[in-house]
């Protein structure tokens, strides 16, 4: 028999036991709905619904690893890059729109499938606290060096980290270029491996002073005439941030250097690099949300699943099978072994305010009986069809073969974590996609 997770399996007890066996389809579930129905069957709706409630979400959660229920911000936005992550692993970009439509609209690509085929959660993190060009603690450091700081301590301890990159957005610049290469600009990325001491000197970056020990992680020539987003592969840095202690985890250094002179660039010249938002900046707060540096971390957790997935969904109707209309209602008249509808619906039991996306989604649910002889259309085991004939001949002996899933479909989640970082993961074993007897 193919095992449920443990809120799949939790949710169909639910309903069951409170709309009984005889429901037959179960179009949709949520709070609402849960709590209707308690009414009907107990003396003390509120303790059924308090109960009933507390357990789904105790039991989601833990699916999430989650410790408690996220209560994000009324103003808290998810990154549009995730938006389109989601999108792009729902199929969107490759189903319903042109491939020039898969690059998005911030000018970014799709990650790598190098990338996604080794992972199946994808995680936001912005840079901690106020984005400052010098360091204080390093006075001798140049304005052209920015420290980014990201916390990836909310990483689950059972993730590896697959891949990382750091996400910076450039803005065009076109009235501050005179002549030749004025316009060309080496972006370096660096991991703070060890911070100064009084005794530390010889950095490159400012002669004799205190200077942090680093290494260069990426580099990329950019063009400041174009607007666009830059990648940077920091997949060691981030590993190792996820798997040390906390303090470990210094931090990287974004030098701008212009490649004529090799000298930092001035002005404007230099701030094209969305790094940080000037006082006098035009950006408004909710466009800054989706400009700022942004580190994204793939990770798996040794479940069979991936994060994208590069196939077309069906195009057939949702909960429609894939035989004819005469051999459904037949099969429905004899009450055999079949999917039911069963819509999860997050907007009724109200988390929607912590889980983006989907609104909700089709679980379904296998019910009906497994009689012989079975039809080959319910994909018996041998054991199921020699069950069912013993039943035939003397139901003393065994019961009927169970209908149970027997192919079951993976559904992602772009959620918040209980501190607000921004998810996107792909869980297993969600809903039903076919029936059979076991």
């Amino acid at each position: 028999m193919v095992a449920l997770t443990d809120w799949t399996l939790l949710v169909t007890l639910v309903l069951h036991l409170l709309l009984g066996m005889s429901s037959g389809v179960l179009p949709k579930v949520g709070r609402d709905s849960l709590i209707r129905q308690a009414a009907k069957y107990t003396g003390d709706a509120r303790e059924e619904e308090d109960a009933i409630v507390n357990e789904y979400e105790k039991s989601l959660l833990n699916m999430f690893s989650l410790k408690r229920r996220p209560t994000p911000g009324k103003d808290f936005q998810v990154p549009r890059i995730m938006q389109h992550l989601y999108k792009a692993h729902m199929g969107d970009y490759y189903e319903h729109e042109p491939k020039i439509m898969r690059t998005w609209e911030t000018g970014f690509d799709l990650p790598a499938d190098e990338i996604t085929s080794r992972a199946n959660t994808a995680r936001s993190y912005h840079h901690e606290g106020n984005i400052s060009g010098n360091f204080e603690q390093f006075p001798g450091i140049e304005d052209n060096h920015i420290r980014l700081r990201f916390d990836v301590s909310t990483m689950p301890g059972e993730e590896v980290v697959r891949a990382a990159e750091l996400l910076l957005h450039r803005e065009a610049v076109w009235h501050h270029v005179t002549s030749g290469s004025g316009h060309m600009h080496r972006l370096n990325i660096y991991e703070i491996i060890k911070m100064p001491r009084s005794d530390d000197f010889g950095s490159k970056f400012a002669g004799s002073k205190p200077q942090p020990i680093t290494r260069l992680l990426d580099t990329r020539l950019v063009d400041s005439r174009n607007s666009t987003w830059e990648r940077f592969d920091v997949s060691q840095a981030t590993s190792r941030w996820s798997q040390g202690p906390h303090d470990a985890n210094h931090g990287l250094i974004v030098e701008v250097v212009q490649e004529d002179r090799q000298t930092p660039p001035q002005g404007a010249a230099r701030r094209h690099i969305r790094l940080k938002r000037d006082v006098h900046s035009d950006i408004p707060d909710k466009e800054w949300v989706h400009l700022r540096p942004l580190l994204l971390a793939y990770s798996h957790d040794g479940k069979d699943t991936t994060l994208l997935r590069r196939s077309k969904r069906s195009s057939r109707k949702r909960d429609a099978p894939a035989n004819s209309s005469k051999r459904r209602k037949k099969r429905r008249r004899r009450n055999l072994c079949q999917r039911h509808n069963l819509y999860v619906d997050f907007n009724e039991v109200r988390w929607t305010n912590w889980i983006v996306a989907p609104p909700g989604y089709d679980a379904h649910f296998c019910q009906g009986q497994c009689s012989f002889p079975i039809s080959d259309y319910l994909n018996a085991t041998n054991h199921a069809i020699v069950q069912a004939l013993v039943h035939e001949v003397d139901s003393s002996l065994t019961p009927k073969p169970c209908c149970v899933p027997t192919v079951l479909v993976s559904v992602p989640m772009l959620y918040l974590d209980d501190k607000s970082k921004v998810v996107l993961k792909n869980y297993p074993e969600m809903g039903v996609s076919k029936c059979g007897c076991r």
